[in-house]
């Protein structure tokens, strides 16, 4: 039977169930079939869901890398299961992994690329390769309830002009956030009606938001940009949807033993789980910096019993549900056991941040810690509470771990 790829995009299809309906309704018509994320936005959804070893969620590769991968290992038809928030933002999806995945060199008619979006029920027939038409049609009549939806000739959304480049967002909404990279770098204008922004950037700087509003403080945690090519997403919460169980066994790291611990800090949770999926040292005490990335890390963490200390400002950009004026108290909900929300005046979570990475772990991002984690984390959480001096204005603790 034909071997199939498939593609899971974004928490929205893996909380509504409807990924775990396309696996068994495929995997029950014979094919045989390999499912893999695509970006990290969807991990803990998988998680919470108990499909990790359904999913492939171990590498944190681009829904374009992962198109690369499978062709790679010769899967060469793949269907790409998404839930946008509209028809118009779908369809832009399917349109940039495609062009990303043009990029990279690789040739998209060696691919058969069927996209099923929940959202509307509607299935975008991308690509198809001579000789699977057949393999098409099983998959219209499995997937009878979707409308076949012809897509839009690809256009290109990125151009140059005057040195400086313009790369057009698609299938905005007034009021969302525009994340590059897991980095908020700015707000959609309530005033913007064609559902449209466009991001201007020189010498790999942003500079601009045409129809939007850049967040100028978040743009120092990112590195030299390249329009062309980035990630970019639009969203007034990560996460749209809840998911209807929580199942926490079998989660990275479970039964396996290792010998060093370690803590490391975070400016953003594009790292995180790289970080908690190393197989030589366990994450024991992560430290972040910024209300939003405290928040995302606080929920993933928890998760993984791994203890954090938060250093927040409280100029939460409301990405996370529940997270909306960024009171101290709103983040209850978000810390493992044994953590600690430190509260700092406002703009100098950074600066914080900064004399923390500088001298407790050295400049780098990670250090090892020696002798007992209960031990080195009380250390850690005094020094963070020292450096931050006359800036400090609360702290928040949650309940403490379980004695083991």
């Amino acid at each position: 039977m034909t071997r199939l790829g498939l593609l899971v995009h974004g928490p929205e299809a893996v909380d509504e169930g409807e990924v775990e309906r396309a696996v068994e309704t495929l995997k029950g018509h014979g094919f045989e079939l390999e499912a893999a994320l695509g970006g990290i936005t969807g991990k803990t959804a998988v998680i919470d869901a108990g499909l990790q070893h359904e999913i492939d969620i171990t590498r944190d590769l681009r829904p374009s890398e992962v198109l690369g991968d499978f062709l790679s290992r010769g899967i060469d038809f793949v269907i790409l299961v998404n839930h946008a928030k509209t028809e118009e933002s779908g369809l832009r999806l399917g349109e940039g992994i495609l062009g990303n995945f043009a990029r990279t060199g690789r040739r998209p008619e060696a691919l058969s690329f069927v996209q099923l979006e929940y959202c509307n029920q509607r299935c975008i027939r991308w690509l198809l390769k001579p000789g699977d038409m057949d393999v098409y049609r099983e998959l219209r009549e499995l997937f009878s309830a979707f409308t076949e939806l012809v897509p839009p000739k690809p256009e290109s959304h990125y151009r140059r002009s005057a040195g400086l480049e313009y790369r057009e967002i698609q299938g905005v909404q007034p009021g969302e956030k525009i994340v590059l990279d897991g980095v908020i770098i700015g707000t959609v204008s309530p005033e913007c009606r064609n559902s449209c922004v466009t991001l201007i950037a020189k010498e790999g700087k942003l500079v601009g938001l045409e129809g939007g509003v850049l967040i100028e403080h978040n743009l120092a945690k990112l590195p030299p940009v390249d329009l062309e090519k980035e990630l970019i997403k639009s969203a007034c919460v990560i996460r749209r949807t809840a998911p209807k169980r929580v199942e926490y066994e079998g989660t990275f790291g479970k039964g396996k033993e290792k010998r060093k611990k370690k803590a490391c800090i975070l400016y953003t949770v594009e790292k995180l789980f790289p970080k908690l999926e190393e197989p030589d040292a366990a994450v024991a005490i992560v430290v972040t910096v910024g209300d939003d990335t405290t928040s995302i890390a606080g929920d993933i963490l928890k998760r993984f019993g791994v203890r954090l200390i938060g250093l927040t400002d409280g100029d939460a950009d409301g990405l996370i549900m529940g997270i909306e004026r960024g009171d101290l108290e709103e983040y209850t909900n978000f810390l493992p056991k044994g953590s600690m929300i430190i509260r700092l005046q406002p703009e100098t979570d950074d600066m914080i941040g900064e004399r923390v990475k500088a001298a407790i772990f050295n400049g780098r991002d990670e250090l090892e810690l020696s002798g007992e984690v209960d031990q080195q984390f009380e250390m850690i959480k005094r020094r963070i509470l020292e450096l931050a001096g006359e800036k400090l204005v609360g702290v928040l603790c949650s309940e403490p771990r379980d004695t083991e």
